[in-house]
């Protein structure tokens, strides 16, 4: 059977699982109560299905109905992608380019990053999304990046994963914390109710010597961008690759950074499809990526930060 919808029919059932009601789908699409029960009749016979099960007070979502909602979210998605892209292509006469990178990329080093390619090839259009290294995979591989910042790889026969840099862990720790005053910070010398706990840093484990941060646990835990400000409010102390402990500390003075007793790291790679046209685009954007990480080599940061492949 073909099955044959209309993407503003879509749209409009999409908005109406999201809000719960015809009701409030139509408040927020600016349409009429009966606009909206049109269009999810017109959906459910094109479609075949019954979408909601109407025996209830409120509207829910039959199997069908909850199985097209979730892809609905990927094809209106896509077609944002499409549009944004149409009209850079007609602004600038390029289609914009998108980035997905991992939070432990994003604060300061990715934005920064972009921008030196920028001015090396043009003012054409970037966008940085923040994405686990996981979710950075799948948005390169269904093309809704083109290109990604992460730190795990896996075979795949449509992506190239190009090791670019070594960031050492850290530590970020308040000026009034007692392990601010030291040289060095040893993992198990870390106070536990201190110790704020990022998270969606990356879904994935640091390699090296990380036995003692394996049971270091903590009470308090933030998001990635999100770390310094809880770090300053509880006066405590973070672990964060070296490439972020340069960011948070460049923002924030009462904060310093420590290099760690135990040497642990992440490597990251630029993410990158096998399409011909992208090679020449990716080497450019590695350029951009080794030159900013080589800026932050100095200092504390001088043997935490290592450049792949260059």
């Amino acid at each position: 059977m073909k099955r044959n919808f209309n993407i503003h029919d879509l749209r409009i059932f999409y908005t109406v699982v999201m809000t719960g009601s015809t009701r409030q789908a139509a408040q927020v699409m600016h349409l009429t109560q009966p606009a909206i029960s049109h269009a999810i009749s017109r959906l459910e016979g094109a479609t075949g299905v019954q979408l909601f099960d109407r025996s209830h007070k409120t509207l829910r979502p039959t199997e069908a109905g909850q199985y097209l909602y979730s892809e609905a979210k990927f094809v209106l998605d896509e077609l944002v992608r499409i549009d944004e892209a149409l009209h850079s292509i007609e602004q600038f006469g390029g289609r914009g380019l998108r980035i997905a990178s991992s939070p432990a990329l994003a604060l300061g080093y990715a934005p920064d990053a972009v921008r030196r390619y920028l001015d090396a090839n043009g003012t054409r259009p970037f966008s940085i999304d923040i994405e686990s290294s996981v979710q950075a995979i799948s948005a390169v591989e269904t093309m809704r990046a083109d290109f990604g910042l992460g730190a795990v790889s896996r075979e795949s026969p449509r992506l190239n994963f190009t090791p670019f840099l070594r960031a050492d862990v850290m530590a970020i720790a308040h000026r009034e914390h007692p392990l601010a005053a030291r040289d060095v910070v040893a993992v198990g010398d870390i106070p536990p109710e201190t110790y704020v706990k990022p998270l969606w840093s990356d879904y994935v484990v640091a390699q090296g010597d990380i036995a003692d941060s394996l049971i270091l646990r903590s009470g308090m835990r933030a998001h990635m961008s999100l770390v310094p400000g809880t770090v300053r409010a509880v006066k405590g102390v973070s672990l964060v690759n070296a490439l972020s402990a340069w960011d948070i500390a460049a923002a924030y003075p009462d904060l310093v950074v420590r290099p760690l007793a135990s040497r642990q790291w992440f490597d990251f790679l630029l993410i990158t499809r096998r399409e011909a046209q992208n090679q020449d685009l990716a080497e450019r954007l590695l350029d951009a990526l080794r030159a900013t990480a080589e800026e932050r080599r100095s200092g504390v940061y001088a043997q935490a930060i290592e450049l792949l492949g260059s």
